[in-house]
């Protein structure tokens, strides 16, 4: 997978707003950027180099300058330890913050890896800083999104078993894309059945058995692209089990 850091200031080559007209904008305004108070954050934005599937958004190390959204396509974070092992952190939708947990640090620990044609948005952070201290509203949108984040994770990290963490999965996000306007009972899955069960901490062989059992329950009906929600409800009774846990 090649890495790919090379961006577009387009914030200096095109007027402020530039997002006006995007086809994607519906999403950042039901992520908050819609709202006034968040106004300020439309005349930092960038527009970064699109990425192709595989290729990285930055990579362990690389200096910490800027938080990111995914403008369209999907992206993962991804965790390297010592010995090489990769752990899939988050995946992220269109209109959701990238790079939070490196804005107390001069460097990225994690990597971001573009699933299929990605489109970013960027955000430098000396940017944002002077926009927090006129707009408070920013701080405190921020410490939400990251809060949200912690959750997630805290979620994913539990010893449950493997239908549970897969309604969860797939629930949240059926719930993260109807609250980005976006089409929520059809589920694109751009990541592979490893990266699913990297993230879950599944095999992939389980990952592939239990969206089979789901499929023969009729609870989900699966092709190439991804999946489409036939029973809602009974992913729900799986995923409010494992929150009562």
């Amino acid at each position: 997978m090649q890495a790919i850091f090379a961006m577009e200031p387009s914030s200096r080559n095109s007027p402020p707003g530039f997002c006006i007209g995007c086809a994607h904008v519906a999403s950042c305004q039901a992520g908050g950027y819609g709202k006034p108070e968040l106004s300020g954050l439309r005349h930092i934005v960038e527009r970064a180099a699109p990425l192709c599937d595989g290729e990285y958004l930055y990579r362990p190390s690389t200096p910490f300058r800027a938080l990111y959204a995914v403008q369209s396509g999907m992206a993962k974070t991804v965790m390297v330890d010592i010995a090489g092992r990769e752990k899939v952190l988050a995946f992220h939708l269109p209109g959701e913050v990238i790079g939070l947990d490196a804005a107390s640090q001069e460097r990225y620990d994690n990597a971001v890896v573009a699933l299929g044609k990605t489109q970013f948005c960027r955000f430098p952070f000396a940017a944002i800083q002077k926009l927090a201290n006129c707009q408070t509203n920013v701080q405190w949108h921020l410490m939400q999104v990251l809060s949200q984040q912690i959750r997630q994770q805290q979620l994913n990290s539990g010893d449950y078993p493997a239908e549970e963490r897969m309604a969860r999965f797939l629930i949240d996000l059926r719930d993260r894309r109807a609250a980005l306007g976006l089409p929520a009972e059809r589920l694109p899955l751009p990541m592979s059945r490893a990266d699913i069960g990297n993230h879950l901490g599944l095999a992939s062989e389980t990952v592939s058995r239990v969206l089979a059992r789901f499929r023969d329950h009729g609870i989900i009906r699966i092709d190439r692209q991804g999946l489409d929600l036939l029973d809602v409800e009974k992913l729900r009774q799986l995923d409010r089990s494992l929150l009562r846990h």
